[in-house]
């Protein structure tokens, strides 16, 4: 059996390693040292079978080659791809990711630590959501979204890794990949991804699309939130109840039965100015209606106030009848009075 197992110091190309992170099933994730660039990365290798060496070979360059093309914050980012010299293991070079004590973090390690709140949970839903549109605008499909390969930074946020069975849409990576996993199911269809996250349509032997991404998204952040994972049937309303309620409004977008019907809905900030006018598009051409949405206690109050100022208005305006009625009475009396005078 082949195996990486890179002792610190090692030189695999113009990369010392450093340290291990990770093992995984086909691959151990090293922390490595250019010491030309004088900075760091982490190197991915293959842990292989002999049997297995050609196909996973070609099936990490075909990954490896992928990420190179995607660039994004909320991604892993692959610098660097090559082949071993001495022990012909092929590897890549990508961002390294590690959270604030310096260590390589999962969101499966954030959750197993009670380190996952909700707070933290809305905001690495934003985070996967940037990154999964990213992905899905380039013509790739993740397939493997889970709490695993979901790192946390230095900064909190979630950084989507492990494209290592991704979908790959653009014509040119398609053929090669189709090719080499149908070598490793020998014709038959290969189920990617981990059983807890697969979409209902991909158990059944269809395709996956970016509706299956969504749907491993939200099982994700269901486990995230509830700890609880999901299976079909479930009422999502009464297991979500006592959490924020746009929960109640994104992870049954994500989770629906029908791929057509999913959705990855933004989670909606409050706004901290109730007075901020927002602008929307008038009925045609370049008309343009500008409307103030107030919260309701707010309008109620206004409207109250409006009510007390027109009844002080008319109370006033009678007030004034009234003192000019009594002035004029008495200017009349007055006028009466000297007239009886003259008339002496």
């Amino acid at each position: 059996m082949l195996k990486a197992m890179l002792e610190t110091g090692r030189q695999i190309g113009p990369y010392r390693v450093v340290r291990p992170l990770g093992k995984g099933g086909m691959a151990e994730v090293y922390e490595v040292e250019n010491e030309r660039l004088g900075a760091r990365f982490a190197l991915k290798a293959f842990t292989l079978d002999h049997g297995e060496v050609e196909f996973l070979r070609k099936r990490f360059q075909v990954e490896g080659r992928l990420l190179a093309r995607l660039s994004h914050p909320r991604i892993v980012r692959v610098y660097d791809m090559d082949v071993d010299a001495e022990s012909g293991l092929p590897y890549y070079v990508m961002d390294l990711v590690l959270d604030e004590s310096g260590r390589p973090r999962s969101l499966k390690d954030m959750l197993e630590s009670g380190d996952a709140t909700e707070e933290l949970a809305a905001n690495w839903y934003e985070d996967l959501r940037e990154g999964l549109e990213y992905i899905h605008a380039m013509g790739v499909v993740h397939r493997d979204v889970t709490l695993e390969n979901v790192l946390v930074g230095s900064d909190g946020r979630a950084v989507l890794s492990d494209f290592g069975v991704s979908k790959i849409l653009p014509r040119d990576l398609r053929a090669e990949l189709k090719e080499t996993v149908n070598t490793l199911v020998q014709g038959g269809k290969p189920l990617m991804g981990k059983s807890f996250y697969i979409a209902p349509e991909v158990a059944e032997g269809g395709d996956e699309s970016e509706a299956s991404d969504f749907y491993s998204l939200g099982v994700m952040m269901l486990r995230l939130i509830t700890q609880v994972w999901y299976a079909p049937g479930v009422n999502l309303d009464d297991l979500l109840l006592p959490f924020d309620p746009q929960w109640r409004r994104i992870i049954p977008a994500l989770l629906a039965e029908k791929p057509t019907e999913r959705r990855m809905l933004a989670w909606r900030k409050p706004d901290k100015n109730p007075f901020r006018s927002l602008v929307t598009a008038g009925g045609g051409g370049n008309d343009v209606m500008l409307r103030i949405r107030f919260p309701h206690w707010i309008l109620a109050g206004l409207m109250l106030f409006a009510a007390a100022a027109f009844a002080a208005v008319a109370i006033y305006a009678a007030y004034e009848r009234g003192q000019r009625k009594m002035a004029e009475r008495e200017l009349r009396e007055l006028r009466e009075k000297i007239s009886v005078l003259e008339a002496k």
